[in-house]
């Protein structure tokens, strides 16, 4: 065996097993020089020894090798660590072994010679779906403890009359298979009824996969969605797992379903129904085991009607449908989250800002809150940080002629601009105008912060170097 002992920040450790020693010493080079920690293993039995002592992100492994084979190691494997990814490497001759590995759970199977950039290519993958295996099974654990607490479901917030009864759906609609789809207003909690519905359900434990159909390029959404072999248009240089291979036999979250093109909702259509997909490029088709849920915050039967969503796909989608109440027509929840709000701003600091006067919670309860329980978020963050110096900034903006008027004395809405435009300028101050971190630090994309600062005529210059 060879540990490469890495004296910095700790990285991903990767285990390497081969008897072919000199294709071993390759691979280990290779790993190395691209920032990976490396054990290197001769024997497959001493490799299984260590499996125990080491936390590893991934095994490479060849599946022809004496005393005891590749299938049988990854056997061995799986029984230790059931998502630790195993990638196989194979002879020309092998693929029918490679198939077999594959069915008994290995992630992928490369030919000899091994390509180094497809070797690290599939790497990168296995190792993000194993995180997000972790990740899910981290915030199911975090998740449970909140299940008697009749306030908190699976991270939703609420105790109206309304979110009680969809808790009762959503535990329902989880004990199903069946494709969801989801309704709601933007910021309502829609992933987080997804999410709830797979951590109830016999998939918890596996991937909850999360995609938003309206960030992807039209051009890029079909091989975002089902993958492509290589080669299989200009730029394909590797292959490419899609979305629903990805989700293996998890859950697979469409958000914002009526931004997929008419021609890929057919396809969508018949992956339904076949319950296989077929990348581009391919001729054999990858069977589908994981659970759709869609969601969206239109009326799909305008949507029908106006022939921008196939009404056959809606009724395939809509076997179960979950309805979300906008907040606005359950106000009694919103002091209730205002508080969670204020105490998960917080979390990891050394005490929560102290409770907002009733006059404030009045004014919130008040507020029509289009964007929903996002929304409520954003403005008890901005509330959080600038309320101590709120009239410190309004002071500041009244001798620059930018707004006159104390909190007492505007609006809620001005109020809330003021606010907004007050917490973009900090950031932007200190990003020092960059757009990109700024963004980041927000958590909104480049569009909306173009058109909040056109919005409040703000210079982006005076923030860059030698502005302001």
């Amino acid at each position: 065996m060879h540990d490469n002992n890495d004296t910095g920040p700790r990285t991903q450790r990767i285990m390497v097993v081969d008897d072919d020693r000199y294709l071993l010493m390759a691979i280990e080079q290779t790993l190395q020089l691209n920032g990976y920690t490396v054990d290197t293993f001769a024997s497959p039995v001493e490799a299984l020894e260590q499996l125990g002592r080491e936390e590893y992100a991934a095994v490479v492994t060849d599946i022809k090798m004496p005393v005891m084979d590749g299938l049988q190691f990854l056997t061995h494997v799986k029984a230790a660590d059931r998502e630790l990814p195993v990638i196989m490497i194979t002879g020309h001759g092998d693929i029918a072994l490679a198939v077999t590995a594959i069915q008994g759970g290995a992630y992928d199977f490369l030919q000899k010679p091994v390509d180094e950039d497809v070797l690290l290519a599939c790497l990168v993958r296995a190792m993000e779906k194993r995180q997000l295996v972790l990740e899910n099974r981290r915030l199911s654990y975090s998740l449970a403890e909140q299940r008697q607490d009749l306030t908190r479901f699976y991270g939703l917030i609420g105790n109206h009359p309304a979110m009680h009864r969809l808790y009762d759906i959503i535990k329902a609609v989880a004990a199903e298979s069946d494709p969801v789809m989801i309704y709601g207003e933007t910021g309502t909690g829609k992933e987080l009824v997804a999410r709830a519905i797979h951590e109830i359900g016999s998939r918890a434990g596996q991937p909850f996969v999360a995609v938003n159909m309206g960030a992807i390029p039209s051009e890029m959404m079909e091989s975002e969605l089902f993958g492509h072999l290589k080669g299989a248009f200009t730029g394909a240089h590797q292959r490419k797992v899609g979305k629903f291979e990805f989700a293996g036999e998890g859950t697979l979250f469409l958000d914002e379903i009526c931004s997929l093109p008419i021609a890929l909702q057919s396809k969508l259509l018949r992956v339904l129904e076949e319950k296989a997909i077929t990348p581009l490029g391919s001729n054999t088709q990858v069977p589908v085991k994981a659970r759709i849920i869609a969601a969206t915050n239109k009326d799909l039967e305008q949507e029908i009607a106006r022939e921008n969503f196939r009404q056959d796909l809606y009724f395939r989608l809509s076997v179960l449908p979950v309805r979300i109440q906008p907040l606005r027509e359950r106000r009694e929840d919103i002091p209730l989250l205002v508080e969670f709000f204020r105490q998960e701003y917080g979390y990891g600091k050394m005490q929560a800002p102290p409770p907002f006067p009733p006059e404030t919670i009045r004014e919130i309860c008040a507020a029509p809150w289009p964007g929903n329980v996002r929304e409520l978020r954003n403005h008890v963050r901005r509330l959080c940080i600038l309320g101590s110096i709120e009239h410190g900034v309004s002071e500041c903006q009244k001798k620059k002629g930018e707004v006159s008027g104390t909190p007492e004395q505007l609006p809620l809405k001005g109020y809330m601009d003021r606010m907004e435009k007050s917490y973009i300028e900090a950031a932007l101050r200190k990003n020092s105008g960059q757009v990109a971190p700024t963004c980041s630090q927000l958590g909104i994309s480049r569009k909306s912060l173009y058109d909040k600062v056109g919005r409040h005529a703000i210079d982006l210059s005076a923030f860059r170097a030698g502005g302001e």
